[in-house]
């Protein structure tokens, strides 16, 4: 069902310093920085090996899910995602083994990618996502 690991997710209060860090750091240069409207949610993708780190900003503070999870816990270490071949099937996996879906359909994530999230109760309370990609992510 796996495929590999999509992204690792770090919720940030502001992207710019955020990025100063990973690219001063670690040598990480994004190679796309998108805002989700939608979900309140201002991303960038940093490519490490085959793994992305998703930098997300809240687009205002406390808005949205990052917003909210800023609030509460501060920044950090937000989800993992993993790369599947068909999202539908993975749910369906996920849903027989007794995993359930916050989702109730993909629905759009960042780079036109199709995503969903599982109850973190039932992953050892680890935030999980599930990434269906029809292409990897360039700075085109």
């Amino acid at each position: 069902m796996l495929q590999k690991i999509d992204h690792i997710g770090i919720a940030v209060h502001e992207l710019e310093p955020a990025l100063e860090l990973y690219q001063k750091v670690y040598g990480l240069e994004p190679v796309k920085i998108e805002t989700l409207e939608d979900i309140h949610v201002r991303i960038a993708f940093l490519p490490l090996g085959e793994v992305l780190m998703e930098l997300l900003q809240p687009t205002a503070p406390g808005a949205g899910r990052i917003g909210q999870f800023l609030d509460e816990k501060g920044p950090g270490f937000h989800h993992i995602a993993y790369r599947v071949e068909n999202i539908e099937q993975a749910m369906a996996a996920c849903e027989a083994a007794g995993v359930g879906i916050r989702d109730s359909e993909p629905r759009p994530g960042g780079d036109d990618s199709r995503i969903v999230f599982l109850v973190p109760a039932d992953t050892h309370n680890v935030l999980t996502e599930l990434v269906e990609r029809s292409r990897e992510i360039t700075g085109d």
